[in-house]
């Protein structure tokens, strides 16, 4: 049993951290880079190739 109770605690910390991590990519997101805020780029739209696809349906 003590392996199980090991295998839970290891993940339960890997899940905070991943968390934490998330949290602060949020956080860092959310504030606004100045460089990009006082001059907004005007980007050429791209442009796609569209390719058609057959559906295989299985008999």
């Amino acid at each position: 049993m003590l392996p199980v109770s090991k295998g839970v605690k290891t993940v339960r910390a890997n899940m905070e951290k991943m968390q934490q991590q998330q949290a602060e990519a949020f956080k860092n997101a959310k504030q606004p880079n100045t460089a990009t805020a006082s001059a907004p780029k005007k980007e050429a739209p791209v442009e796609a190739e569209y390719i058609e696809f057959e559906e295989v349906k299985k008999k």
